[in-house]
């Protein structure tokens, strides 16, 4: 019997099949996953273990309690001057499944989605599986940023969106003014959605960072999807949202509902006042590591865009004539480090290295790191 094509040519994840093997390897160092090494604050666990006692462990609406809908609202039309309501946000399974519902709802079969790259690679799966296209654009040689002729270059008359993550996974770059216009004018243009991933906006390291949500020209074809998972350190928790149009998020709920029917009901108690968690010694220390991090790439020679947002940072490996894939199996299996290939993302000739995790580790793992280039070099 024959199964579905577009799962059937889904790949693993390169991120998690890299882990994994770093996993066998013993006294390896993982600079994989995007995973913060802080706990989850109190405050939302003491709130989540108060849920559970008190008994919300039944089904919760569909889109989510109307109180933290409310919360979500309120908080980003206070960041960007908009005004959603309660009914515009659906509280999701983490960014990811807010991106599945919304690409779900949009999709026609055949319908193509620009997605600049390099760019986490479940995108492209993700718009597989609603029966799209995934257009690359590519970026590596603009500054990570988005140039009109590539954008012209991509649209055609079966674009249907442009997908954009800003600070973006894996460089951490942050798109700027100019790039945002460029993604707000096609999308206006050409009737075209403007779906943001917008999870790393929190941990940005400067102050003018622009944003779409500011435009509002997008407000009737603009998708953002959120997650608590970085910001806060709840990878595990799965709660995210997405925020759109009523139409739009009428049409997101219907899949939503099909997919996971609700989150978790003590999740969302727990995640009820989480606007008023301080994170911001969490972002400090996550601007101490990147400058670290930064400053030994530097003195390794190795050519690295200056992120301003999230966790990671991406430097070029092209000087050494091998594959980012090449390069992350040999550095991790005769150096012990780990980091993630930028095949993963849809570029060559760079590794993403993530700098989430304690300084004893990052120390370590550019000692070896520095090793290992220079033997390449020898």
């Amino acid at each position: 019997m024959e199964m579905n094509r577009a799962v059937v040519a889904m790949q693993p994840s390169g991120i998690r099949r890299i882990t994994a093997e770093a996993r066998h390897i013993e006294g390896c160092i993982s600079l994989t996953l995007g995973e913060p090494d802080f706990d989850t604050p109190a405050p939302i666990c003491e709130r989540t273990q108060r849920a559970l006692g008190e008994g919300y462990t039944h089904y919760p609406p569909n889109a989510g309690y109307a109180s933290l809908r409310a919360q979500i609202a309120a908080y980003e039309n206070a960041r960007h001057g908009t005004d959603y309501g309660a009914d515009e946000v659906i509280v999701t399974a983490g960014s990811t499944e807010a991106i599945a519902s919304a690409l779900l709802a949009i999709l026609n079969p055949g319908d193509e989605v620009i997605v600049p790259v390099p760019a986490f690679g479940l995108y492209e799966q993700l718009i597989a599986l609603a029966g799209g296209v995934c257009v690359p654009l590519h970026t590596e040689a603009d500054g990570f940023q988005i140039a009109q002729e590539r954008l012209d270059a991509c649209l055609t008359p079966r674009t249907k969106a442009i997908l954009v993550t800003s600070p973006n996974n894996p460089t951490g770059c942050v798109l700027e003014e100019a790039s945002l216009e460029r993604v707000a004018r096609a999308a206006r243009e050409h009737d075209l959605f403007v779906l943001l991933d917008a999870v790393y906006d929190r941990l940005v390291y400067r102050q003018d960072v622009p944003h779409l949500m500011d435009d509002r020209t997008l407000r009737d074809r603009l998708i953002v999807v959120q997650s608590f998972s970085k910001p806060y350190a709840m990878t595990g928790w799965r709660v995210g949202y997405g925020i759109a149009d009523a139409p739009v998020a009428r049409q997101m709920l219907k899949v939503h509902a099909a997919l996971v029917v609700g989150v978790s009901a003590f999740s969302q108690r727990g995640c009820e006042g989480i606007f008023d968690v301080d994170i911001e010694p969490m972002r400090l220390r996550y601007l101490q590591r990147r400058d670290y991090v930064l400053g030994r790439l530097e003195k390794m020679g190795l050519e690295t865009a200056r992120p301003d947002g999230a966790f990671y940072v991406f430097p070029s490996i092209a000087r050494f004539g091998m594959t980012s894939e090449a390069f992350a199996l040999r550095l991790m299996r005769e150096a012990k480090v780990a980091v993630v290939p930028s095949s993963c993302f849809g570029v060559e000739g760079f590794v993403r290295i993530t700098y989430c995790y304690s300084d004893e580790e990052l120390r370590e793992g550019m000692d070896r790191l520095e090793r290992f280039v220079k033997s390449l070099e020898r």
